[in-house]
C-alpha cells in the first residue's frame, strides 16, 4: 500500500524555512566570529587542515615537576583532573598571556589527585615534529611556579579553579 503525500500548507513551509536559516546562520557567525564557547556553532577549523608531507605537526602538552622532584606529564582528562587537553589547547593564547592559570592546574591535581606528589612548576609546550625526518623540538611556552605547592590555592582570575 503506498502512502499518500499532500503539500505542506504555507506555515509549515515558513517554519521550515526559518529553522533552516537559524541554523545555517548560527554555523556561519561561530565559523567567522565564534570561538569554543560557541559549540555546537563553534569554529570547526581545528578538522579543517591538512599536513604537506614536508610539514611540521604542532601537539600541545603539560608537564611538571613534582615535589619528588620528578617531571611528570600533567593528566590532561576529565576522568584524571577535571580537564580536557582540548581545553588547554582552547586557552592557549590565554595561559600564554597569563602564566598564573597553571596554578588553577596545581588546584585540580590536588583537588583530585591527593595521593600523588604535588606540582611545584607547571609548564605549557608544544612538540613540533617534522613529518619527513620525525624529528621533534620542544617548546616551552609558559612556566609557573606553584604557589603553596601542598596546599595550592586559586588563581582568583576569572574563568580559573573556584
Amino acid at each position: 500500500m503506498r502512502g499518500t503525500s499532500r503539500p505542506l500548507g504555507p506555515y509549515a513551509v515558513l517554519w521550515r524555512l526559518a529553522v533552516t536559516a537559524a541554523v545555517v546562520t548560527t554555523v556561519c557567525l561561530g565559523t567567522w566570529v565564534g570561538d569554543d564557547d560557541w559549540w555546537p556553532f563553534a569554529p570547526m577549523s581545528q578538522y579543517a587542515f591538512s599536513v604537506r608531507n614536508d610539514g611540521v605537526i604542532n601537539s600541545l602538552t603539560m608537564d611538571a615537576l613534582t615535589v619528588d622532584g620528578e617531571v611528570v606529564r600533567v593528566p590532561l582528562s576529565k576522568e584524571m583532573i577535571g580537564i580536557e587537553r582540548a581545553e588547554i589547547e582552547g586557552q592557549a593564547p590565554r595561559i600564554i598571556a597569563h602564566p598564573e592559570l597553571l596554578q588553577d592546574i596545581a588546584v585540580l591535581h590536588a583537588r583530585r589527585l591527593p595521593h600523588q606528589p604535588a606540582y611545584v612548576v607547571i609548564y605549557l609546550r608544544n612538540t613540533s615534529t617534522q613529518i619527513g625526518t620525525g624529528a621533534t623540538t620542544i617548546y616551552t611556552l609558559a612556566t609557573w611556579q606553584v604557589r603553596a605547592p601542598l596546599q595550592p590555592k586559586p588563581s582568583g582570575l576569572p574563568g580559573g579553579a573556584q
